[in-house]
């Protein structure tokens, strides 16, 4: 497991990226004046953030920690979603081009939706013992066990 416990091998952050990658590729398209530029930062901002959330969250060994770096980019990933509707709104993108990327943002909220219910899931049975079980300190290659709630199933495995 050490070779793929990478955020970079969630199937989650990797769409996350494309995602992303195509709102980077669609704005460029929106032509530049003072209002435009606003839209385009924020959209651009936040799909950004979608990302870089999971990996930060990823990059933790505290459940609580992790899922609220989930639930920041499941925010992050409505409010792109959001930022798509207006640039429909305004003509910029088509109806069909929103479509699409409006359907990849709420798949991505439903997968992180359902890693931070694991999470929570994880937090009330741990929450039920008596004394607290002793978990020694685990790095990437070192302890090569995956972060809850990814699974084996939520990597893929590198060439």
């Amino acid at each position: 497991m050490a070779k793929n416990y990478t955020y970079r091998n969630l199937i989650v952050w990797q769409r996350a990226q494309q995602l992303a990658f195509q709102i980077i590729q669609l704005v460029q398209q929106v032509p530049q004046s003072w209002a435009n530029a606003v839209v385009v930062r924020q959209i651009v901002s936040s799909a950004t953030s979608i990302g870089a959330n999971i990996a930060e969250g990823h990059g933790r060994y505290v459940p609580g920690a992790y899922r609220n770096y989930l639930s920041i980019a499941r925010g992050s990933t409505a409010e792109t979603d959001s930022w798509l509707d207006l640039l429909r709104r305004s003509g910029w993108i088509t109806a069909e081009e929103e479509a699409a990327l409006h359907a990849e943002c709420l798949e991505i909220m439903a997968i992180l939706t359902s890693k931070m219910l694991d999470l929570d899931r994880i937090k009330r049975e741990s929450d039920t013992q008596v004394r607290e079980e002793l978990v020694p300190y685990a790095a990437p290659g070192v302890d090569d066990q995956p972060i809850f709630p990814f699974m084996d199933a939520d990597y893929q495995v590198e060439p």
